[in-house]
């Protein structure tokens, strides 16, 4: 029988690509006893398969016009060359404790856009979870259809990573893998949605517009300790690498921050700057807070309240932020250096284009608070700002707003150049002379961890914050709005109260999803709390839960006060503070060693601390019985673990 010659083609075109396959494609291995990495060097996609539990993860076709122009193996590593919008190289290699590293090598000159490399692995099914990391940590549900997804970039807590990492873990906790940027500076970790499921993929960003430098990101594997492994394993990694002090560290430099250690958080507004209203706090005995007030706001209190704050054993600070400019600096102005508002932030007459950040374009970073200023450029005024502010006021430690959460930028100013990891090293610095020079210890907004090594509490952490901006809270004239700053002595954002939105009951405030990651890597470092526009009062029908996490956590009750909303809830404040501070002054300097839940509904779970001290809370709304004691419904206790 002859055949056609269309089918003669088809046929003839089929074998050679068979042929074409069989000749250039290989999958190339790497091995040792702990995984097993395969690639593919026709389609450039890895598949890992972790030996110790039979668990293969196998990457998602990659994003991006690359393809593999050549690869060679050296033992358990594998060059590849790379073609497409540009050329690079990468560098894998199989490293112990079942990881591999890659490194991505290019000319520094060439000019490149943003790119994803290496491709997402696929998460294996709806039931696995996505650690986010994006605040204090949370397991999103793989298939989550709500939760906003970004491209992660790093130390930018509005969307971002606080931390430089992510991870999967299974729905038993066991096993999964992480992510580690370990060079973070120009780069993110995106995720998306493939086929309905949540995954994620490193990001790289350029460096003034560059490819600038090699960039290097590792995976590690677990085929148990879930959630706690991950963490733990960077917090081994990172705390080498960025030098963290522990708070024990930092409290043998500032003796002062001893006050603050275990005890509540409080900005004062209007009537409440008074130091007979610490004195009626005292008498009330809320013994253990640190005192903040925010200069942009009046009245000011006396002259000499800190010195009388210390007399009755609290803490005390101010808050400041070097960050934002308004465009009214573009020219002098008069403004009265020695009134009412002399301490105010956004001042500098005249030297807007002297301290702006600039774009590479040359325009300003710009949001609704203002335009950024340059690290580098403003230290002059930090100078001038800090040391008039303490001939009045005796502060222990400044709170410094911004740095931690908008995340950092490039400067393309001709006479204060950066690129992002030169803006942190600048923003360090700046920490670093509050430190040096005036014995300040310092404390930030939210949490970005570039800076921990000079931080010793973050106010925001506790907050999720892509549930948090974007949703019910912005919604004026309904009971979920967060408030506004009309009254300068009384803003309703900061001493308002609201009912939480469905959005931060599913997220924000979800003992079934939330999990400590930033606890079990900076518990013993850094203290965190809620935001302050979020403190534990500000929507009363869930005060009691915000509690309970603290106490879960080990982080510390934030709340806003005036006389009115003190004396409004007195006896919840007194209520609230005797539950959560005596705990937290026993375990404030401690690591967090583990986080489980006790029962499959989340309701009941346990943290850990290194001193010993474990904590049990219940969520839930029934009795739970555990080592012979009964916990009560939204009530915890504590025991000793050895």
């Amino acid at each position: 029988m002859k055949l056609s010659h269309s089918v003669l083609q088809i046929l003839t075109t089929v074998i050679l690509v068979f042929i074409s396959l069989s000749g250039f494609s290989k999958i190339w291995v790497l091995t040792d006893k702990n995984i097993e990495i395969r690639f593919n060097d026709q389609n450039s996609l890895l598949s890992v398969t972790d030996k110790r539990c039979n668990k293969t993860w196998e990457q998602i076709a990659l994003t991006g016009n690359f393809r593999v122009e050549k690869t060679v193996q050296n033992g358990n590593s594998l060059k590849l060359t790379f073609s497409g919008n540009f050329n690079f190289e990468a560098e894998l290699t199989l490293r112990e404790n079942a990881s591999f590293e890659i490194v991505i090598e290019a000319e520094e000159s060439i000019t490149v856009d943003n790119f994803e490399f290496p491709a997402a692995f696929k998460t294996p099914d709806k039931n696995h979870f996505v650690l986010m990391t994006d605040g204090e940590g949370l397991l999103l549900q793989a298939d989550d259809k709500e939760y906003p997804m970004s491209n992660g970039a790093t130390y930018y807590t509005g969307g971002g990573l606080a931390m430089a990492w992510m991870g999967v873990v299974d729905p038993k906790f066991e096993s999964g893998y992480m992510v580690i940027l370990e060079t973070p500076y120009d780069a993110g970790i995106r995720t998306r949605r493939e086929d309905g499921l949540v995954t994620f993929s490193p990001l790289w960003l350029p460096s003034m517009q560059k490819f600038g430098y090699s960039r290097k990101v590792s995976y590690h594997f677990f085929d148990k300790g879930g959630y706690v492994a991950q963490a733990k394993t960077y917090r081994k990694y990172i705390w080498e690498k960025n030098s963290v002090l522990s708070l024990k560290e930092k409290q043998k430099r500032f003796p002062a921050l001893e006050k603050m250690l275990g005890g509540v958080h409080i900005y004062v507004w209007d009537k409440a700057r008074d130091i007979e209203f610490a004195k009626e706090l005292k008498s009330e005995g809320i013994d253990k807070a640190l005192f903040l007030w925010d200069a942009n706001h009046t009245p000011y209190p006396e002259r000499g309240y800190d010195n009388q704050l210390k007399e009755l054993g609290y803490a005390t600070g101010g808050y400041e932020l070097f960050t934002d400019l308004k465009t009214r600096d573009t020219a002098f102005y008069e403004y009265d250096f020695n009134g009412p508002m002399r301490f105010a932030h956004t001042v500098y007459p005249g030297k807007f284009n002297e301290l702006a950040a600039r774009k590479s374009d040359g325009k300003t970073y710009f949001n609704q608070f203002g335009h950024t200023t340059c690290p580098e450029a403003v230290r002059p005024e930090i100078y001038r700002k800090v040391e008039a502010k303490l001939k009045e006021f005796q502060h222990e430690t400044y709170f410094l707003d911004v740095y931690q959460a908008n995340g950092v930028f490039e400067c393309y100013s001709d006479e204060h150049p950066l690129t992002r990891e030169q803006f942190c090293q600048a923003v360090i610095k700046n920490h670093q002379i509050l430190e040096d020079k005036y014995n300040q210890y310092i404390g930030g907004e939210w949490g970005a961890e570039y800076v921990n090594a000079h931080v010793a509490y973050v106010h925001g952490m506790m907050t999720l914050q892509r549930t948090w901006w974007g949703s019910g809270i912005e919604k004026k004239g309904t009971i979920y709005y967060t408030g506004d700053w009309r009254s300068n002595p009384r803003p309703t954002q900061m001493i308002g109260t609201r009912v939480a939105n469905d959005k931060y009951l599913k997220y924000s405030i979800n003992e079934y999803t939330r999990i400590p990651l930033y606890e079990l890597v900076y518990h013993d470092a850094v203290v965190t709390s809620w935001r302050w526009e979020d403190g534990n009062h500000h929507t009363p029908e869930i005060w009691w839960k915000k509690d309970l996490f603290n106490i879960l956590y080990g982080s510390a009750p934030l709340w806003n006060l005036d006389r009115e909303r003190w004396e409004e809830y007195k006896y919840t404040f007194i209520e609230s503070y005797k539950n959560v501070v005596p705990w937290l002054e026993q375990i404030a300097s401690d690591e967090m060693v583990s986080h489980r839940f006790v029962t499959p509904d989340h309701k009941v779970q346990e943290s850990v601390f290194s001193s010993g001290k474990k904590v049990v809370v219940n969520f839930g709304e029934s009795d739970f019985n555990i080592d012979g004691k009964t916990i009560k419904p939204k009530g915890y206790i504590v025991l000793t673990e050895f």
